[in-house]
């Protein structure tokens, strides 16, 4: 057959052959019902006690599914927490008020974030207590800045006469991080032991009043600058 004979019948026989299937629509509830699983396994189970078939019985799901989504457990993990830690950055943005201003706005918005969120508080405290490549990924990826960002905030208060220059930054953060989370961690203790309900709404503003006022009265010298 002539070459430009082959060249038409080629391309003929192309249009005749079937496309190929379009690929399978995204599962994106089925994906999100997996890192709701994922978040809430890795927060109480930790990452070892985690597993991939666990967290799809528990969001409807085969576990071939999660291993399509997130490729591995590793995978997972890493997108539970970028989707568990992505408002944490709202704790790096500027703020022009003033300082002292600027630390209480910081003390009222965690606790609302943690008390909405309380497996953020979970995850640290677990990956928090040993050194691991996990551990490095949150601090590296979410929680260096905004510490940085509150210990320099201390510092430059001490500076302008505002805060004791006693007291230590570095250990006022871990202070202020355990004590604005807790109540919230463990909310079972706080309604059997006294009868706090720690999910309502009316506790959380009364604790993010108590928050702020603790800080507002042992922290600075000067309290003029707040409001």
């Amino acid at each position: 057959m002539p070459p430009g004979r082959l060249s038409t019948a080629r391309k003929v026989a192309a249009k005749r052959r079937p496309s190929p299937p379009p690929p399978p629509p995204v599962d994106q509830a089925g994906r999100a019902r997996i890192l709701a699983a994922a978040i809430r396994s890795f927060s109480e189970a930790g990452y070892d006690g985690t597993t991939t078939a666990a967290v799809a019985r528990e969001a409807g799901v085969t576990q071939p599914l999660v291993h399509h989504h997130f490729g591995s457990k590793q995978g997972l993990w890493r997108a539970a927490m970028d989707e568990l830690f992505a408002e944490v950055r709202v704790f790096t943005e500027p703020n022009p008020a003033p300082l002292a201003d600027r630390v209480l706005a910081t003390a009222e918005q965690f606790v609302r974030f943690v008390a909405a969120r309380p497996e953020v508080t979970r995850v640290i405290a677990r990956e928090g207590a040993a050194p691991s490549p996990r551990l490095t990924y949150l601090v590296d990826r979410y929680l260096r800045a905004p510490f940085r960002i509150f210990v320099d905030a201390i510092r430059s208060g001490q500076q302008a006469g505002l805060i004791d220059p006693a007291i230590r930054g570095d250990l006022l953060l871990f202070f202020f991080l355990g004590a604005g989370s807790h109540l919230f961690d463990v909310t079972a203790l706080a309604h059997e032991s006294i009868g706090i309900d720690a999910t309502s709404a009316r506790t959380r503003e009364d604790f993010v009043v108590l928050v702020r006022e603790l800080f507002r009265r042992g922290l600075f010298h000067n309290t003029r600058e707040t409001t």
